[in-house]
C-alpha cells in the first residue's frame, strides 16, 4: 500500500526535509524520494542536492548549452552499463565559470586545455574556476552566498527554488586566455552506478558555457616506454609499454601536447611525472597526467662498444653461491654503454625486458664455477643491486 509523505515545502525541490506526519514532527527514513522526475537523497533529516531520476537523466553523448545570469546550473546524466573512461569536453567560453563532477561518491574537477593544458583547483573537493582573465568578475576570494539552482529537464535550465552558497578560494581559480574546449576525464570502471552530476557555477553577471559529456568508451593504447629522467635516456628505451591517451588536440592512440595520459583503458591512473619514449621515435614530457611537451629523439646512438654476459635467471641471489654451475654466455649491453667493471646501480639493461630476478654477470663469456662474475638484481631492466659472492653466502659489493 503506498506511504503518504509530508514535505516542509511546496515541492520536493524546494523543501529541505521530509516527514511522515502532517504535523512535520516524524523524519522519514533516510533513503532516496521522487516526485516521479526528481530524486532526493534525505540523510539524518536533511535532504541532499536534487538529481534528475535516472530513467529521466539526459543521455550521455549529448551536447549541452547553457547561457543566462549568475547561478549555479545542474546536470544529470545517465551513462548506461558501458565501462571506460568518460571524457568530458566543456568550454567556458570567456566569461570565468566553475565545474566540479560527482561520480560514484567521487569528485572530479582537473582540465586540460588545448590552449594552454593543467588548470585544476589546489582543492580536489571545489570548483575549478576557468575562462578568460579579462573577464574577471572579481571572483577569487568572493562568497556568492544564494545562488540560484537551475536543473537540466532536457532541452532547458529551469530554476529548482533553492539556492546554494559558493566561496571561491583564491587556489580555485585558473584564469588566463580564452582556454577553448577543455577535456576531463571520468574513470568509469563498473556497469553501475549510472548517474554523473555535473555543477557549473556561473559567478558573475553573465554566463555561457557548452559542454558534452560522452559515453565510457576504452581509451585507446600507443606504445611507450617505462617512465625516465630525461628524454635522453627514454630515447635510448624499448619501446615495452601501453598506456593510453584521451585526446585534448592529439588523436586516439596518438598522443600530442596537452593530451591526458594513463596507464590504464580506462582512464582512472595517470602517468608518473617524467620523461616517456613513444610512438615515432618521440619523447613526451608529462606533468599532472597531461603531456606538456613532446620533443624528437635524436639520431640513435652509435653501436656500442661495452657488452655484459649474462646467466640464466634465479629468484635467489644465493643460488649462485651454493655450488651449483650457472654458465654466463648471454651477449647484452646496457644503455649507459658501461663495461663489466663500471656496471652500477641505476644502470638500465638494454633491448627487450628480460624477466626480473637475479643474474650472473661477467666481462665475457664464463662460468661460475670457474670465472670471474659479480651477480646483479634486475628490476624492469634495472640494476636495483650488485652482490658477491663468499663462503657460501649473498652479499651486497
Amino acid at each position: 500500500m503506498p506511504t503518504t509523505y509530508y514535505t516542509d515545502g511546496s515541492t520536493l525541490l524546494n523543501s529541505t526535509s521530509i516527514f511522515i506526519d502532517a504535523g512535520l514532527t516524524t523524519c522519514a527514513d533516510d533513503g532516496f524520494y521522487s516526485d516521479g522526475t526528481n530524486s532526493r537523497e534525505q540523510v539524518n533529516c536533511v535532504l541532499l542536492p536534487s538529481q534528475v531520476c535516472g530513467t529521466c537523466a539526459v543521455a550521455c553523448g549529448d551536447p549541452i548549452s547553457a547561457s543566462g545570469g549568475q547561478g549555479i546550473y545542474l546536470v544529470s546524466l545517465d551513462l548506461g552499463s558501458d565501462t571506460g573512461a568518460v571524457i568530458i569536453t566543456f568550454n567556458p567560453q570567456s566569461i570565468p565559470d566553475g565545474i566540479r563532477v560527482t561520480y560514484n561518491s567521487g569528485t572530479y574537477n582537473k582540465l586540460s586545455s588545448p590552449i594552454d593544458g593543467y588548470h585544476a583547483s589546489t582543492n580536489a573537493n571545489n570548483y575549478t574556476f576557468i575562462g578568460n582573465t579579462g573577464y574577471d568578475c572579481g571572483i577569487s576570494g568572493t562568497t556568492y552566498p544564494a545562488l540560484i539552482e537551475k536543473d537540466y529537464n532536457g532541452s532547458s535550465f529551469v530554476e529548482t527554488g533553492n539556492t546554494q552558497s559558493v566561496t571561491v578560494a583564491a587556489g580555485d581559480v585558473s584564469l588566463g586566455v580564452s582556454p577553448g574546449n577543455c577535456v576531463m576525464v571520468v574513470p568509469k570502471i563498473s556497469a553501475t552506478p549510472t548517474l554523473l552530476q555535473v555543477a557549473v557555477v556561473g559567478p558573475c553577471g553573465s554566463t555561457g558555457w557548452s559542454i558534452n559529456v560522452q559515453c565510457a568508451e576504452l581509451l585507446t593504447g600507443y606504445s611507450s616506454t617505462t617512465q625516465q629522467p630525461a628524454c635522453s635516456e627514454a630515447c635510448g628505451f624499448p619501446l615495452t609499454q601501453t598506456y593510453y591517451n584521451a585526446p585534448v588536440t592529439g588523436t586516439a592512440g596518438s598522443p600530442a601536447l596537452y593530451d591526458w595520459v594513463f596507464s590504464d583503458a580506462n582512464g582512472q591512473f595517470i602517468l608518473t611525472d617524467g620523461y616517456y619514449g613513444f610512438t615515432g621515435g618521440k619523447c613526451m614530457t608529462v606533468q599532472n597526467g597531461i603531456i606538456v611537451a613532446i620533443s624528437t629523439c635524436s639520431s640513435p646512438p652509435p653501436p656500442p662498444t661495452e657488452y655484459i654476459y649474462l646467466s640464466t635467471v634465479r629468484s635467489l641471489c644465493y643460488d649462485f653461491c651454493e655450488g651449483t654451475n650457472y654458465t654466463i654466455v648471454t651477449q647484452k649491453t646496457t644503455v649507459q654503454n658501461h663495461s663489466y667493471a663500471n656496471i652500477t646501480l641505476g644502470d638500465n639493461i638494454f633491448g627487450s625486458v628480460i624477466v626480473d630476478g637475479f643474474y650472473a654477470y661477467a666481462g665475457s663469456q664464463t662460468d661460475t664455477a670457474t670465472g670471474i662474475y659479480k651477480i646483479m638484481q634486475v628490476e624492469n631492466n634495472e640494476v636495483m643491486s650488485i652482490l658477491l659472492c663468499g663462503a657460501g653466502q649473498c652479499f651486497p659489493e
